[in-house]
Formats: C-alpha cells, structure tokens, sequence
C-alpha cells in the first residue's frame, strides 16, 4: 500500500467518525451544525441546512473516492492486451489518465469546501485560497525536465522562445504560463499553488489528446505526472485534515 492511499484511508476514518453514520445528519439539526462549523474554515457561507450539508458531504465522498482510485492505480498503464506485459508507452498513458483521474476528484472537493457554485474551471485565485487553507508543509521542488533529452532538446528552439511547446499541447492562458516557467524556461516548480496550475495544464492537454504517451516517454514526464498526482492527493488529505480538527462552536 503507497503511503498516499495509507493517508487516505485514514482520512476517511477520521471523517466518518465526524459525520457519524450515513445520513445521520439529516435529522440532526445539531450534527448539522458541528459539520457547518467545520466547513466555515474553508468559506463562511457554508450552510447547516439539512439539504445542504447532505450535498456537501456526498460530494466530498465522490471527491475521494475518485483520489482514493486513483492512489490505488499503484502501476498504471493502459493499452496493453490480456497477454502480453504493458511497454513505456502503456505505462505513460496510464499515468497520464491516473492524473486525469485524481484531478476530477481535487476539482470536486476544492469546488465543494470553496463554495464555487459558478460553471468553469479553478484558477490560481481558488488554488492559493485552498492551499493556504489546508495548512500543508512547505513543497518538495518538481525540477524541470531534462532539456538535454534528444527527443525535448529539438522542441526548445531557442529562437522559437518555446511556441512548438506550447502550440503542440494546445494551452493558452494560465497553462501556457505555466508549461512556459517548467518545461521552456526550465525553472521548477517551488511552491504547492505551481504544482497545482502545472497538474491542471498536463491533465488538460490530456484530456483534450494533445499529449500523447509518447511525449510523455520522449519528454521525461512519467515520474512528475505521477508526482503531481500524489501532490493533488496531499493537498485533499489535508483539508480533510483540517475539517476534523476544526473546533466545533456547538454546545
């Protein structure tokens, strides 16, 4: 078991033991607003309303159990038939999709704590405001990938300033800034709120089929997919840290 899932798992416990059993909360007006104390820490706003407690719950639920699927993707890969050993290029998809997996889950439960009612994306707005809420420890550095790797070297021309990258990956916005600071200006990524922009744009360009296995191979991007999905994995195992320690104003 990776210590991730291990974090999860006892995530989960300590939540339940909170929430109490299943559904206990709708016809527990006090239940309802020690979880409503709890979810203050992350916006005021939050409700004790029966409704809307249920609401939140489940979605936190759906949200973990989407990173807990993918905490459990140990070895992923994807592609590969019933007989014969998945190859790199297997493995990289299925990193690929355990990122993609993993972020559905951050996306709902960021969402869900922050109140982020409105349709579209998170930003880096929402990403400060939800790491600074969790309290997290300070980030490990993501270093940029190797630009001496024949296959990336040919794609940073210099007189280029990076745009084969970025038109190649289709981003725009805050992903083009953000694969522009990591992979073509080779800085690495310092701080939890960078790591949560880069995960967004790599799950992006994947989703969308721009980058494909085998730039992840030839880009050396394997092991910080897989990273930034533990990164993501932390940062909800975190909050969930912070809706159990939270001090209930209940009497």
């Amino acid at each position: 078991m990776t210590e991730l899932l291990t974090h999860i798992k006892n995530a989960s416990r300590e939540l339940w033991q909170v929430f109490g059993q299943y559904e206990s909360w709708n016809s527990d007006s006090t239940k309802c607003e020690d979880i409503k104390s709890r979810l203050s820490h992350f916006n005021e706003s939050h409700s004790a309303d029966p409704k809307h407690i249920d609401d939140t719950i489940k979605a936190l639920l759906r949200g973990l159990y989407l990173i807990k699927s993918g905490a459990e993707w140990d070895e992923p890969a994807v592609g590969q038939n019933s007989i014969d050993k998945p190859n790199s290029t297997h493995r990289a998809r299925g990193v690929q999709w355990r990122l993609v997996v993993v972020w559905s889950g951050f996306e709902i439960v960021t969402k869900t704590l922050l109140l982020k009612r409105e349709t579209g994306g998170l930003g880096p707005d929402e990403f400060n405001k939800f790491t600074q809420k969790c309290g997290l420890n300070s980030y490990n550095f993501l270093p940029s990938p190797n630009k001496e790797l024949k296959n990336l070297s040919r794609w940073l021309d210099e007189s280029q300033e990076g745009k084969q990258v970025l038109d190649f990956l289709s981003v725009s916005k805050g992903d083009a800034y953000i694969i522009q600071h990591w992979i073509i200006n080779r800085q690495p990524i310092s701080n939890w709120v960078d790591a949560v922009r880069l995960a967004k744009a790599l799950r992006n360009a994947t989703a969308h089929g721009a980058l494909s296995a085998s730039k992840v191979n030839q880009w050396g991007l394997q092991q910080p997919l897989f990273t930034l999905s533990n990164n993501l994995g932390e940062i909800v195992v975190a909050s969930m840290g912070k809706l159990v320690s939270q001090e209930s104003y209940v009497d």
